[in-house]
């Protein structure tokens, strides 16, 4: 019952409407559903008397009021149907009152008029509230005027009788009114009590950031949140583009292969898509390099050439060495139709596993600020090897730098450190990200790994426009932003500097056109400084 009366106190919201404008709906239209009960009620006594042209006018208000609502829940056009509601609220019980001969022996119908008072508390401006208060006045006044020459009906004639109405009018309409009264009482205890909590949530949230000392911080940080997150957001989104086009071509291929190829051909096909699913997603290019060379070279001894034109698909494939049982395959008129769908098997593959580190990337950024905003959380030093870390960030990034970023990776063989990973991958990512739109996505991208006395050394370099020498030495500031309005918030360094300086490192930078350098120096053991 309660589900079933909170959707017909509903059928007037609209998605984003405040508890206010909630409340004004519920008021109106539960009003309107107790009036044409009270309608139904009449209805039926004046038909039982033989008042059959009489028993019109209450039968009415409900059918009415149900086309009114039902045309307000299609349309959600409250401020008509309200109007429409009102006004038949308060002209039928007087029209009721009268056809039944006036205020004695209708028992005073006019009273239910009263509801539309009600009904007109939910406009919006107080004196639409005191105008329908004058026209129930107005209308009172003519009923009194009218009262000497109406003739009741004959059936209802009986002085009981008008005593029986005036007795069931009163306490139904009060019953009505009460009954919406506390409602509205209800409702409005509710709305206070949840402001009360959102009050006491606030100064208690207030408290806490002064007493930490951080309250300027921590601006800063919910402020930059959209900013960060875009970046995984914007992976996802390029991933997805991905596999619309690797699923949209595999369709379209797949008829052919299954009628042209032998089942030779089919069966290394297979192959090819299992090593794809089993091979790492992502080489480092001196790996990818190494596999292609070799490749080429046993794909030539064997005489594929049709294959050796297919060399860099097959190794994105995880076939790094030629295989005999890939040579239906390989040596086939339809080699490169079925190296194609194999690889857009593979692009499936590779599109979901970006999504899915876009994903975990996201929930990172939310740790890392959340452990920055709250030291001593369960955020800890642990051990981890930069280029993996580098190199999760560049996936991330993969399909944006296919558009021209040639990404070259030079990582030494120790770059193993104890560190907060999760907000060190906070400042490769914005470093990266930087690099990447600074080059308008067309250029090269450098990511280093280099050692130095007691520690190791971080170097994004990118061979953009540069960065003007004027304003190098306010980039780390917070707030401060080299790019267009709207597309920079001017925070993503300032947090980048503040995470490695609390790690004991330095972040510097230096620049010119075609060569801009960014340099994180980090210890290898852990020297996090929690801030103050």
């Amino acid at each position: 019952m309660n589900d079933l009366l909170a959707r017909i106190g509903a059928i007037a919201d609209r998605p984003g409407d405040d508890d206010e404008t909630k409340l004004k709906h519920r008021i109106l239209v539960f009003a309107g559903v107790l009036m044409s009960g009270g309608g139904l009620l009449w209805g039926t006594i004046t038909f039982v008397f033989g008042l059959y042209w009489e028993s019109s006018v209450p039968f009415a208000y409900v059918v009415l009021t149900a086309i009114n609502f039902l045309i307000l829940w299609r349309t959600k056009s409250f401020p008509a149907a309200r109007f429409f509601q009102v006004a038949i609220s308060l002209l039928l019980p007087f029209a009721f009152q009268w056809v039944l001969g006036g205020f004695v022996t209708s028992g005073a119908m006019m009273i239910w008029a009263m509801l539309c008072l009600l009904g007109s508390l939910t406009f919006e401006e107080a004196k639409s509230t005191f105008q329908w208060l004058g026209m129930f006045i107005l209308l009172t006044i003519a009923s009194g005027i009218l009262e000497p020459h109406l003739v009741p009906p004959e059936a209802i004639r009986e002085a009981w009788l008008s005593t029986l109405f005036w007795m069931m009018n009163l306490i139904v309409v009060t019953s009505v009114v009460f009954g919406l009264t506390l409602f509205f009482v209800r409702q409005r205890k509710v709305a206070i009590d949840e402001l009360a909590v959102r009050n006491r949530q606030i100064a208690e949230s207030q408290q806490a950031l002064v007493q930490s000392e951080k309250l300027a911080a921590l601006g800063q940080l919910v402020a930059g949140v959209a900013h960060e997150l875009n970046t995984p957001l914007g992976a996802i989104n390029a991933s997805v583009d991905n596999l619309e086009h690797a699923i949209g071509h595999a369709l379209t291929a797949i008829p052919g292969i299954i009628l042209d190829t032998t089942d030779e051909e089919k069966a290394a096909l297979l192959m090819m898509i299992v090593k794809a699913s089993t091979h790492p997603v992502y080489l480092s290019s001196r790996e990818e390099r190494a596999a292609r060379r070799k490749l080429r070279k046993s794909l030539e001894a064997e005489e594929l050439a049709e294959a050796v034109a297919m060399v860099d698909l097959l190794v994105d494939l995880g076939v790094h060495e030629y295989d005999p049982a890939l040579r239906p395959a390989l040596d086939s008129p339809r080699t490169k139709r079925i190296v194609k769908l194999a690889h857009d098997f593979s692009a499936m593959r590779r599109s979901s596993g970006n999504i899915k580190v876009a994903a975990e990337r996201s929930a990172k950024i939310v740790f890392a600020l959340k452990s920055y905003a709250h030291p001593g959380g369960s955020g800890e030093c642990t051990t981890g090897d930069l280029g993996e870390h580098l190199d999760t960030v560049l996936t991330l990034y993969h399909n944006k730098m296919k558009r021209g970023v040639e990404v070259t990776r030079d990582y030494c063989d120790n770059a193993v450190i104890d560190a907060r990973h999760d907000q060190l991958n906070q400042v490769w990512t914005n470093l990266v990200h930087n690099a990447i739109q600074a080059m308008d996505f067309e250029g090269k991208l450098i990511i280093a790994v280099v050692e130095v006395d007691d520690g190791v050394e971080v170097r994004v370099t990118d061979t953009g426009p540069g960065i003007p020498p004027e304003v190098q030495d306010r980039i780390f500031e917070p707030f401060y932003t080299t790019k267009a309005a709207g597309e920079g918030s001017g925070l993503g360094l300032s947090i980048c500097k503040d995470i490695v300086d609390r790690h004991q490192g330095r972040m510097s930078v230096e620049s010119r056109p075609g060569h801009t350098q960014f340099t994180v120096f980090l210890h290898r053991k852990c020297a996090f400084e929690e801030a103050a």
